[in-house]
C-alpha cells in the first residue's frame, strides 16, 4: 500500500541523498584548498562535480514529487486507446529518433475505464521510456501495445524486444532505488506501480518468454 512504499523510498532517500551530499562537502574542501594554491582550474573541475551532484538531488526530490502529488482531475470514462495515443504523442520525438516500430492494438474498439487520462498516461509514458531505453543497441527495436478483454478487465501491454530481465532485476523491480539503467533513479515503476493502484488496478510483469520484457496494466472495465 501507499505508506509501506513510502516508507521504501524514505529509506531509500536517505541513503541516495546522503552520497552526494558527502561527496558535494568532498568537492567544496578540494576547491577551498585549491583555490587557496591559486589551482584555478583544478577548483573549476571540482565546482562542476558539485553541480552534478546537485543535480541528482534535484532529480530525486522532483520525482518524490511526482510521487506525492494527488491529482487535481477526477477520474472519469476513458476510452484506453486514447491514453495510448497520448502517450505516444509525448514520445513522438524519441520514437522517431530511435527507429524503434511501434506496433498498436489491432482494432479500433477500445475498453473504457475509470481513470484520469493524465495519470494513465504517466504509467504507459514510463513503460515505454524503459522499452526504449532497453532496446538502444538493439537490431530491429520493436514494441508492442496490446489491447485485451477479459471479463469486466481491460488489459493493456507494452511489450518489447529487448535483452529482457533477468531473474535477480526482474525480482527487484518494483522496489525504490533499484535500477539497471546507469543513470536512472529506481523510481519509474515504483510510481507507476502507485498509479495503477490508485486506478484500482494493478501493474505486473509478465513471466518471460525468452524475448524482452512484457508489463501489463489490468483496469476494471466500464461499460
Amino acid at each position: 500500500n501507499r505508506l509501506s512504499i513510502l516508507g521504501q523510498i524514505a529509506a531509500g532517500v536517505a541513503h541516495e541523498i546522503n552520497q552526494p551530499v558527502a561527496a558535494i562537502r568532498t568537492y567544496a574542501e578540494n576547491a577551498g584548498r585549491f583555490l587557496d594554491g591559486g589551482k584555478t582550474g583544478a577548483a573549476s573541475g571540482n565546482l562542476t562535480s558539485i553541480v552534478s551532484m546537485t543535480e541528482r538531488i534535484g532529480a530525486i526530490t522532483s520525482t518524490l514529487r511526482t510521487f506525492a502529488r494527488r491529482p487535481g482531475v477526477a477520474a472519469s470514462p476513458l476510452p484506453v486507446r486514447e491514453a495510448i495515443d497520448g502517450a505516444l504523442s509525448l514520445l513522438s520525438g524519441r520514437i522517431r529518433d530511435s527507429g524503434v516500430t511501434i506496433v498498436k492494438p489491432r482494432g479500433t474498439a477500445s475498453p473504457v475505464v475509470m481513470a484520469s487520462r493524465i495519470r494513465l498516461e504517466q504509467i504507459l509514458v514510463n513503460l515505454l521510456q524503459n522499452a526504449l531505453d532497453a532496446m538502444k543497441d538493439q537490431p530491429d527495436p520493436r514494441i508492442e501495445i496490446e489491447l485485451a478483454e477479459r471479463d469486466n478487465r481491460a488489459l493493456i501491454s507494452v511489450r518489447d524486444n529487448g535483452p529482457g530481465l533477468g531473474p535477480e532485476a526482474a525480482g527487484n523491480l518494483f522496489m525504490p532505488f533499484q535500477t539497471t539503467k546507469e543513470k536512472g533513479l529506481g523510481l519509474g515503476l515504483v510510481i507507476s506501480q502507485e498509479i495503477a493502484q490508485e486506478l484500482g488496478g494493478t501493474l505486473r510483469l509478465d513471466p518471460g518468454n525468452g524475448t524482452g520484457a512484457s508489463f501489463t496494466i489490468d483496469l476494471r472495465r466500464i461499460e
